[in-house]
């Protein structure tokens, strides 16, 4: 927690036990501080989701065969952030949920595959680096849900240095709002599973998750990763499967066998200092 967390998170508790002691307090909120969170806290679930053969993450809504109930930002938002000077509910410090639901398990849910884009774009992968392997299923059909818009408040930091929130509102009151938004949901399969294999008929190097639990990520969706680190320069497929959904397409061509259960990528890793696999 960094010097600037503490000072707002002393400044909330100040805020909560002057309001608890009848004291007045400020309308328009606490003294500005960025929103830090903790490193134990977990992300809410900011993007609407259908869990299928079981779900993912401890929410506190719960989720059944019909939408579960649009849960608010608790608590009060912060500001400070480089974003801009508005108020934030942030990632970790403040609670909320977007709506989730149960699907059949029977490959009746249609999705379509979406790989993270340092997997298809221009990002070198380096043998011996960690290369983020990672994958998301929206639900491929007109079925809308609530959920809230996340964005990373912190632009000049790393994507994982950042802190991420949904932007507040004055209600008019004294206190602040979140506007959820209607959104296409993502996917949950329980009974997803990770293949990762060295295309080179001499090498032996190949891993497997199964069953690989999927993130809650920054922003608020459900996606499934992997830290992948290979030991030398090569191709390497990647093979995730679905059994519980039924893919539609992916977003890179040839990925994804229309109304099949796979997701397949190859990736081409070059040089970075690492040692060859044995043989």
């Amino acid at each position: 927690m960094t010097s600037k967390t503490l000072k707002s998170a002393i400044l909330l508790t100040m805020v909560a036990s002057a309001a608890a002691l009848g004291a007045t307090v400020d309308a328009q909120g606490p003294p500005p501080g960025k929103g830090k969170p903790p490193t134990e806290a977990t992300n809410n679930l900011s993007v609407p989701a259908i869990m299928v053969a079981g779900t993912a993450g401890n929410l506190p809504a719960g989720c059944t065969g019909s939408w579960s109930t649009l849960l608010p930002p608790t608590g009060y938002p912060l500001t400070g952030f480089s974003i801009d000077d508005g108020y934030y509910f942030v990632q970790k410090v403040h609670t909320w949920q977007a709506q989730c639901r149960t699907g059949a398990a029977d490959g009746s849910v249609l999705v379509y595959g979406e790989w993270g884009d340092n997997l298809s774009g221009d990002a070198r992968l380096k043998a011996g680096s960690p290369i983020r392997v990672e994958l998301v299923l929206k639900a491929d059909s007109d079925e809308l849900a609530d959920g809230y818009n996340v964005v990373k408040l912190e632009p000049e930091k790393l994507d994982r240095e950042s802190a991420y929130g949904t932007y507040a509102t004055a209600d008019g009151a004294g206190g602040y709002v979140a506007t959820a938004e209607s959104m296409t949901p993502v996917v949950h399969d329980n009974k997803a599973s990770l293949l990762i294999a060295a295309v080179d008929p001499e090498s032996d190097f190949a891993l497997s998750v199964d069953p690989i639990a999927p993130e809650i990520n920054a922003t608020g969706k459900i996606v499934y990763g992997y830290n992948l680190t290979v030991p030398a320069p090569g191709a390497y497929e990647i093979t995730f499967t679905m059994p519980s959904v039924t893919f539609t397409d992916c977003d890179v061509q040839g990925t994804c066998a229309p109304l099949g259960h796979t997701a397949t990528m190859t990736i081409t890793v070059g040089g970075g200092g690492g040692k060859r696999p044995p043989r």
